[in-house]
Parts: C-alpha cells; structure tokens; sequence
C-alpha cells in the first residue's frame, strides 16, 4: 500500500468535491512521495498531541482524522502555540495526516448514515428539504416516545445520559428522525419542514433551541464528540474491507478525546 493507493480509497467513499466551500479536507500533512510504501495508518477524531504520541507508539506512518489539522488560514508555525507544536512533532516523527471532514459527513455510508444505522432507524434517506447533503431522515421501529427511544440511544451510542441536552416534549412519540452529527443547528428548519419529530445532533445553540422550540420541533443534542466519535469505527470498517488483503495496517484510536468532563 502507498500513499496514492490510500488517497484514491478513502476519496473513493468520501471524494473531495463533497467538501463544503469552507472545509480544509485532504491532505493536512504530507511527508512522503506518492509512492511511498506504508505499513499503518492510525484513525483518530481528530489530531491532538496525545493522539500524536499514540501514532508514534503505533509506528504508524499517516493518521487519518475527521476533523481538519489545519482548519483556518494559517499564516505561521510557531511551536509555542497548540497546531504549530503538533505540525512541529508530526513532521519531526515524520507522520503525514489525511482529514476527511464534510465529505465523509455528505458521502453515502458515512457519519450520517452510519449513526442513523446505530439509531436502529428504517427506510433511512436525505431529505428534499436538506439542500447541501448532510441530514438523514429515518423512522422508528415500533412505538415509543422520545424518552423511551433516547434511553436506547444513550446504550447504543455508549453516552453518558449527562452529557445530553433536549427541548420539546419527551413524551411524545418518536416515530420521524433526522440525525446530523456534529454542529447541525442549521438543519432545524429542514428537519422541521421534513415533518420529524425529533431531531438529533450535537452542539445546539441557546437561540437555536428556542427557535426548535417555537417551531415545535424536538431537538436532543448528544454533543458533537458523541455524535462523531463514530468516524473512528467506520473508517475503520471501511479501510479494513478496501485493505482485506492486510497490504496496510488500520489501527482505531483508543482515545477518549471528549474535552468536556462531567462534575460530580
């Protein structure tokens, strides 16, 4: 396996026109030849020190993130700030970084759909009302109401229940859902004009949800690191099954790389 054959297999699912005009998707770090020949690849969130140190330890010679390296304009590297010392070490190791970002949140079988699958949800589709690709609206099997379906959502998802915020009615049905890892606070309008009823994501602003509110639509934020840590896992799986002839090493993140802890 070397660098051309990972880069055209990761943009095979998820390739580089899926980006949104203000994503940094792609190579973040690139240290080698097209050619060159690698033996593992280490798949993490995002890039951090820790997760630095742990590629490192891994002997793995590129790190796949979901969340960009370099995600604004970067007009220096200076090791005393936090992306300057990690592109610092990174080089130094000589570890290339690959980000998939919204392409992978876009591409078919990808965070979306993949949470939508753990959610259990059926007949799983984009929405007309969705415009730019990201939201999946699928439905429940069975009956219950949102409280009943957020308890099996929190087991399924292996979330802390504290972690989570909601607005709306717990005890009305959960029957319509539409999911958006990561920051989807925009959507609300699209999953309300969708006709869910309830709308799960991450990183929901204090007037977003009071406009949820209004519209009367249910919103359950898991967070954004509850709603992505699964990029780890599905990569992976992906790689994995592109790499069955064990030419590359995929390696999962064992990191928890949650910033937000929880008080006593």
């Amino acid at each position: 396996m070397n660098i051309a054959e990972l880069t055209r297999i990761i943009e095979k699912r998820a390739p580089l026109s899926l980006q949104a005009e203000w994503d940094n998707s792609g190579w973040q770090l690139l240290g080698a030849s097209p050619k060159q020949e690698i033996g593992r690849v280490l798949v993490a969130l995002e890039m951090t020190s820790a997760v630095a140190e742990e590629a490192c330890d891994a002997g793995a010679e590129v790190v796949i993130t979901h969340h960009p390296l370099i995600f604004s304009s970067l007009h220096r590297v200076d090791s005393n700030e936090v992306t300057g010392n990690l592109i610092y070490s990174l080089i130094r190791a000589g570890i290339s970084v690959y980000a998939s970002h919204t392409p992978f949140d876009r591409c078919r079988g990808g965070n979306n759909d993949y949470l939508a699958a753990l959610l259990h949800l059926q007949d799983v589709a984009l929405p007309e009302t969705d415009e730019e690709g990201y939201l999946r609206v699928g439905y429940v099997d069975g009956e219950c109401d949102i409280a009943e379906y957020t308890q099996q959502l929190v087991r399924w998802l292996g979330l802390d229940r504290r972690s989570l915020r909601f607005c709306g009615d717990a005890g009305r049905p959960a029957a319509k859902i539409a999911v958006c890892t990561g920051a989807g606070g925009d959507f609300i309008y699209a999953a309300h004009q969708a006709g869910c009823d309830l709308f799960i994501t991450g990183d929901l602003k204090y007037h977003t949800a009071q406009t949820a509110k209004e519209l009367g639509l249910n919103v359950l934020d898991i967070g954004h690191y509850g709603s992505e840590k699964i990029f780890i896992d599905n990569m992976c799986a992906y790689l994995r099954t592109m790499m069955a002839d064990g030419s590359c090493e995929i390696i999962a993140s064992k990191l928890n790389l949650d910033p937000f802890d929880q008080l006593l």
